[in-house]
């Protein structure tokens, strides 16, 4: 059996199969709360069939939905409470912005574009549909009309999908609640709320109670404020129960394919019930199923509304965007990840090695390897692709740099930088304010790892990370008391050391290493050990740090014999 290079292939075929003349794509998400980089997952999956069928000359519609007309159930903890209790039961669209000073149009918008304004970065071209504005529409308001008119329709499709789910006595509460049940819910004109939440937790929408067919009119009475109220379908605020509202939107649209969450996704589940809804009630098949598992942050389940996130504009202050496209690209959609902040060095080796098996500059394990990452690999760029495999400054610099901006100018760290493309033949330079804002990056990331050790309990696994990460911080000065700790023998390695600096115009991180061993061996007869010791103790002001010759090469000469000069 031949297996596909890759697994979006499957989806792609899939998709092929039904030779749309437009393929349109969704992805959806409620803004209700900092929405946390988990979304990116559908969406970079959508993106990545967009630029496919794209270079195929197909046309394509990508669409993101933020669904503002959703009612606001709860809010996340670091909303204030006077806050939550004046709007709860709102739509996130009619929710102004919870924080003061902010220009946003609604709740909904502060939270929708925070988002959106990462898209660019990330790569991704979409559209975005707000719900609040689709409702307005006549053809989702058409929709709403056909729901009303198959009313008994829907009720035993849900029924069908959901009383299997349910024990006895919940059973019988659902079947009670279907007897008046319709599948449409009102914006109350009075109190501009959606739904109430009852003493007990349980949540009462603002259902409608009639339908008139002829007149296309619906009726309802809040169970907020007890506000009475007949409108035209045409004229009201109304919104489909979700369970509707997701086929109507793939009906209108013709969604060719749409990404959901695993729990969406089981056998029976909501997707399965809206395809039939799409089917039966709207009349269009509806789209592809992609199932996908969650995306962690290390070994936690992000919950927008429960405050558990790690947003986009969060990552791209502490990563590049192309190691997290990379990061979803490589892993098969029933796959969980996860995200680990610690590990940014390990997918930086991933991404390299990738990068020097498209442009052929290193051997793959297999045929197979070798077409999984040609096939990648333009799926994750950000912009073009180059003949020539990009060159860049290693992360392993970055870090190093990034450590050191409090004893050197930025000016310096760069003239550092510019020695190492020099001697590494780039092409073009990078310029200075890419420079400083890589090294602004990496120094975010460090502070989120020093965070974590800071956090870490466990000294075992704190002794690991530290091992896997080049932690350090160079003190301004060193202490007069460590100083003294030094022996007559340790003192004079270092002043021969920096004599040996002194007089070399270039060193390298070799000719460090060994003059370091020749002193200690030769010079002095004492341990190598000792003296690497000593050195460390007056550079970091504590006796181990990283690899001393890369380390002391990389360091500024000027600030290094001064620091050297005991």
């Amino acid at each position: 059996m031949d297996y596909p290079v890759h697994w979006l292939l499957e989806i792609i075929e899939k998709i092929e199969k039904r030779n749309p003349e437009v393929i349109t794509l969704a992805t959806g998400k409620t803004p209700s709360g900092h929405i946390h980089i988990g979304i990116l997952r559908e969406i970079i999956i959508c993106d990545s069939i967009r630029r496919v069928f794209e270079s195929k000359g197909n046309k394509i519609n990508f669409y993101l939905f933020l669904d503002s007309l959703d009612a606001a159930k709860r809010f996340p903890d670091y909303i204030d409470k006077s806050f939550q209790n004046k709007h709860l039961g709102k739509p996130f669209c009619s929710i102004p912005c919870p924080f003061e000073n902010c220009d946003c149009e609604s709740y909904a918008h502060h939270f929708g574009n925070e988002l959106i304004s990462s898209f660019e970065d990330f790569g991704i071209k979409n559209k975005v549909i707000w719900t609040h504005e689709l409702y307005q529409s006549k053809e989702m308001r058409d929709n709403i009309k056909i729901a009303l008119n198959n009313t008994n329709r829907i009720k035993e499709i849900l029924q069908k999908y959901i009383l299997p789910t349910l024990d006895d006595e919940k059973r019988e509460i659902f079947l009670e609640t279907q007897k008046e049940w319709m599948p449409v819910m009102a914006v109350c004109e009075d109190c501009n709320k959606i739904q109430k939440r009852a003493p007990d937790g349980s949540i009462i929408p603002n259902r409608i109670k009639n339908y008139d067919k002829l007149n296309k009119t619906v009726s309802y009475t809040c169970p907020v404020c007890g506000y009475e109220k007949t409108v035209s379908i045409y004229e009201g605020t109304l919104k489909l129960n979700w369970r509707i509202d997701w086929p109507a939107k793939w009906a209108l649209f013709k969604t060719t394919c749409e990404p959901a969450g695993k729990d969406h996704c089981v056998k029976g589940g909501s997707y399965d019930t809206g395809l039939e809804i799409c089917r039966e009630i709207f009349g269009y098949k509806g789209p592809i199923k992609v199932p996908y598992e969650w995306l962690r942050l290390g070994e936690r389940d992000m919950k927008t509304s429960k405050g558990i996130v790690f947003t986009p504009q969060q990552y791209l202050k502490i990563a590049d965007p192309e190691i997290f496209r990379m990061l979803i690209m490589r892993t098969n959609p029933m796959k969980h990840i996860s995200f680990r902040v610690e590990e940014l060095p390990q997918y930086h080796d991933y991404f390299e090695r990738m990068e020097n098996i498209y442009y052929s500059l290193e051997e793959t394990q297999s045929k197979e390897e070798k077409n999984f990452f040609e096939f990648m690999y333009p799926l994750i760029k950000i912009n073009d692709i180059t003949n020539r495999k990009p060159k860049r400054l290693s992360f392993n610099l970055l870090i190093f740099l990034s450590q050191i901006q409090n004893i050197l100018s930025t000016d310096k760290l760069y003239e550092k930088a510019k020695q190492v493309m020099n001697d590494k033949n780039f092409e073009k330079m990078i310029p200075k304010d890419k420079f400083k804002a890589q090294l602004i990056r990496t120094k975010n990331w460090i502070d989120e790892i020093k965070k974590i050790l800071e956090q870490e309990k466990d000294p075992k696994t704190k002794r690991n990370l530290l091992q896997k990460i080049s932690i350090f911080s160079i003190p301004e000065e060193i202490n007069t008391d460590l100083k003294e700790t030094l022996s007559e023998s340790q003192k004079k390695g270092i002043r021969n050391l920096r004599e040996f600096i002194l007089q070399k115009n270039d060193i390298n991180a070799d000719e460090i290493q060994n003059k370091i061993f020749t002193i200690a061996k030769e010079e002095l007869d004492i341990s190598p050990k000792k003296l690497f010791q000593a050195i460390y103790k007056i550079i970091l002001g504590k006796k181990y740090g990283p690899r001393l010759g890369p380390f002391l090469e990389l360091l500024d000469k000027e600030w290094l014999t001064k620091r050297l000069n005991i």
